[in-house]
């Protein structure tokens, strides 16, 4: 496991499911995100991503535009399949460096009701 700093994490996290695309500088890739907070996200990965890689990151969190920003791969942990013992998927922290102000709002704003929505399923 590469852990370079998924303990400093500053932003809250709520589960957040969307799609996302992911520019690597060797490909395109497709997946869905775990969770999101304002600083970054966390999805999984079927291709192992460099900590320190920055990556152009596009979020689907609706139906109209996408959220463009990059990010810098902050940390990675190798899922291991048990019987091949071999990883299959890679658990990946991204850190939000670039993003425009318009989509920092809106990002902020998607976070603030997924908290509230989760506060009102606990009661």
């Amino acid at each position: 496991m590469e852990n370079n700093g998924s303990e400093r994490r500053t932003a809250a996290r709520v589960p957040f499911p969307c799609k996302i695309m992911i520019s690597s500088p060797v490909r395109l890739l497709v997946s869905h995100t775990e969770n999101l907070s304002e600083g970054g996200l966390r999805v999984m990965l079927e291709e192992k991503l460099s900590p320190f890689t920055v990556v152009g990151i596009e979020l689907y969190v609706d139906k109209g535009k996408p959220i463009k920003c990059k990010g810098k791969i902050a940390w990675v942990k190798d899922i291991l399949n048990p019987i091949a013992r071999e990883a299959t998927l890679h658990d990946t922290g991204i850190k939000f460096i670039e993003m425009d102000e318009f989509d920092k709002v809106y990002l902020k704003r998607i976070i603030e009701a997924c908290k509230t929505q989760g506060r009102q399923e606990q009661k």
